[in-house]
């Protein structure tokens, strides 16, 4: 059954880097511990310099920790290439062969994984679909733009068609449209029963796509669990919308309090502390003659629960 394995894990990963003309050691990593289970989409988030490139790169056996463990597929990584054709990487900075052109590159690609030249050429043409890139085939890279690097950064990482993908700021320099597809994409992957572990600055996406979070900051983790639960079930305020935009005076007359409103054009935006005056301040402004255009629960979104905790932590680290 699909989402039940453990497909990854990290236990007390430390790790610091020497700074400066003494060399003096920074901690970028502190006792860092968590999972990825199989066919999950988790997102990894933080400020810059919390430490997320470098827990991926360690993942990637690109840098090394100076304690813990990383465990994948149910045993401590290695060099064995066997485990590496199982992951798919993307890189928050990919670089190419910039003369080569798309297409070639993902060839060479796939064969460096293995594959057959006749698997090589159908996936890539597969692939560049799929990331929007057929026009661009026969293209030099050298011509890309930053988003279309992007597009075919993703598309080396998928070519072997890995089990375990793990993607370094894959939104990065991508337009409202290319973001959504590789929204599309990365929802793609976890029907095919693949796994997902991407980090992100675009906290809108990760709410949209992540079954869990982990947020890091200052090498250490400060929140972890389903989005859902992080947002919890607990309304902010309700928001009304009415129309026209009333008097203060006439508010203040109704038992509705002026500055719990604002004038956005010819209408008029109310939040209500509670259901209670809700219900209260909708009965006054139909009697004023209103319309209530809408009535809407507003709870915190990802991005205020990260602002908590991030602002609220007590990490001691300091990451780079």
């Amino acid at each position: 059954m699909k989402g039940i394995g453990r497909i990854l894990a990290i236990e007390g990963l430390t790790k610091s880097y020497p700074t400066g003309f003494w060399r003096k050691p920074v901690r970028v990593l502190s006792d860092l511990s968590f999972e990825v289970r199989e066919n999950e989409i988790v997102g990894f988030l933080g400020p810059n310099g919390a430490g997320k490139t470098t827990t991926i790169k360690i993942l990637n056996r690109l840098a090394f920790p100076d304690a813990g463990k990383v465990t994948l597929f149910g045993g401590q990584v290695r060099d064995g290439a066997d485990v590496r054709r199982r992951i798919g990487f993307m890189p928050e900075q990919p670089y190419f062969y910039e003369y080569l052109t798309g297409g070639e590159f993902l060839r060479l690609c796939g064969q460096l994984c293995g594959m057959s030249r006749a698997d090589t050429e159908s996936r890539s043409s597969e692939l560049l679909a799929r990331v929007g890139l057929s026009g661009a085939r026969d293209t030099a890279i050298r011509k890309y733009s930053k988003g279309m690097m992007q597009r075919l950064g993703l598309a080396q990482a998928l070519v072997h068609d890995p089990e375990l993908v793990i993607l370094d700021e894959p939104m990065s320099g991508l337009d409202p449209m290319g973001r959504m597809e590789v929204r599309g994409i990365i929802r793609d992957l976890k029907a095919a029963g693949k796994t997902v572990f991407f980090s992100s600055h675009i906290l809108s996406d990760v709410e949209a796509l992540c079954d869990r979070v982990i947020m890091l900051h200052k090498g250490r983790k400060v929140a972890e669990g389903r989005v859902e639960e992080l947002i919890g079930a607990e309304t902010l305020y309700i928001e009304l919308v009415v129309s026209p935009v009333l008097p203060a005076g006439r508010l203040a007359a109704e038992g509705i309090p002026p500055e719990a409103g604002y004038a956005q054009g010819d209408l008029l935006v109310l939040r209500a502390p509670g259901s209670e005056e809700a219900n209260r301040w909708m009965a006054s402004l139909l009697r004023e003659g209103c319309t209530v255009l809408s009535c809407v629960p507003m709870k915190k979104n990802l991005e205020e629960i990260f602002m908590e905790r991030v602002g609220s932590s007590g990490a001691t680290g300091t990451a780079t």
